[in-house]
């Protein structure tokens, strides 16, 4: 059994909707309107979704109910750990219109391609949800309690988790679709599969439309970062030269002098080239905010990207200061392993262990870095700080 019990996102706002649908779901369920008695399916029967006869109402009161204790926990399990997030992004009525319309497009698909029985619960909404953070946030990290003949916990990105997820209900809602009884198990398991594909194809036409912000790290443009390295690495494969001297398998007789101008502005060695070249332009006039975007695009198109010393510290304090920590902390870490003989490492290592232990709540990573620190601080200020954090950390990586 894989349970997902938080996610290392960092809020920016409270999310008052989503704790407001955790709360309805839970006081409906307490005043009794469920199925695990029969006196609570007399009270619900009226407001299920009935496939045979559905009711415009009924879309929308199915998504409060749950048949049982079990049913409601995990359901408001991954609303919580997944749709505070969404909330936060999409703000209040944005998040609150787009759960209800996953709600009930997960039971137009129930009803359109399996619904035999009547349906209740809010898994549908729930699963659009989860849906829309595996497109905004793939790279954010989700805890999992992993529990069979032991116990134990396991960090793991959402792209993973949720991917395989969408997937494992895409399959079981085979049985549903194509047999003559459902093959559900008393789970609609389509109705999941329409609030996911809801979910993905909504969050990724808004990225598209730019209806949302773009971040580096959505999976759109995790996939666009993906497609150019492959075709790299196909143009490099068939002989391509990436510095300019032509066909790797026919040396050139002469050496031209060349600018960087007479690069074709499409490839990528030349979009590179001027991406640095307005990063340090950037810098020079002390704007780090345009230079910060501009390295988050560059590193999209070069994996092992590193900026000169000063303005990748540069960048990455800007990063950190802009409450960018997932950003930040990776700006760190190449500046760390391309410069390890900086005479000030020790405070690096610090504010790495910061940002793990305290932002992307990466304990074991966190440990690591500030235990270096104490090893190189020599300030006692900030040897007490390490100290402190790396006590606090033990902590939270013990509960």
């Amino acid at each position: 059994m894989f349970i997902p019990i938080r996610t290392d996102y960092r809020m920016r706002r409270r999310p008052w909707i989503n704790y407001g649908l955790i709360a309805a779901n839970v006081v409906i369920f307490m005043m009794g309107y469920h199925g695990m008695t029969q006196q609570g399916m007399g009270r619900v029967n009226s407001l299920l979704l009935h496939p045979d006869s559905p009711e415009l109402s009924q879309f929308f009161s199915s998504m409060f109910l749950h048949g049982g204790w079990m049913h409601l926990i995990g359901n408001m399990l991954f609303l919580w750990v997944f749709g505070n997030a969404i909330n936060d992004r999409f703000g209040h009525v944005g998040y609150l219109m787009f759960y209800l319309a996953g709600g009930v497009l997960a039971g137009v698909g129930y009803i359109a391609l399996s619904g035999r029985a009547p349906v209740l619960g809010a898994s549908g909404a729930i699963s659009a949800v989860t849906g829309a953070y595996l497109v905004l946030f793939p790279r954010v990290r989700v805890t999992l309690l992993i529990w069979f003949y032991f116990v134990t916990f396991v960090d793991i990105s959402s792209l993973y988790f949720l991917a395989f997820q969408f997937v494992w209900n895409m399959v079981l809602s085979v049985p549903d679709v194509v047999g003559p009884q459902g093959g559900g198990g008393g789970v609609a398991y389509v109705a999941h599969s329409s609030g996911y594909v809801f979910g993905i194809a909504i969050s990724a036409a808004m990225l598209a439309l730019r209806a949302l912000p773009r971040e580096p790290y959505d999976l759109l443009n995790l996939i666009q970062s993906h497609s150019r390295r492959k075709r790299y690495r196909r143009m490099v494969s068939q002989g391509f030269d990436p510095f300019g001297r032509g066909p790797t398998a026919a040396p050139p007789q002469h050496v031209a002098s060349r600018t960087v101008s007479t690069e074709s502005p499409d490839t990528i060695p030349a979009r590179q080239m001027e991406l640095r070249r307005q990063i340090s332009a950037d810098c020079s006039r002390n704007d780090l905010a345009a230079a910060s975007d501009k390295y988050l695009q560059l590193i999209q198109i070069a994996e092992d990207a590193v900026l000169a010393r000063q303005p990748q510290l540069d960048v990455a304090n800007h990063l950190m200061s802009s409450d960018r920590h997932a950003a930040a902390a990776d700006a760190y870490e190449r500046f760390v392993r391309h410069y390890g003989n900086y005479e000030h490492l020790g405070d690096i290592n610090l504010m790495l262990g910061l940002l793990y232990g305290r932002y992307l709540h990466q304990y074991d990573r966190a440990e690591t870095c500030l235990a270096k620190a104490i090893e190189a601080l020599r300030e006692d200020r900030k040897l007490q700080m390490a100290r402190d954090e790396l006590a606090v950390v033990g902590h939270r990586r013990k509960r």
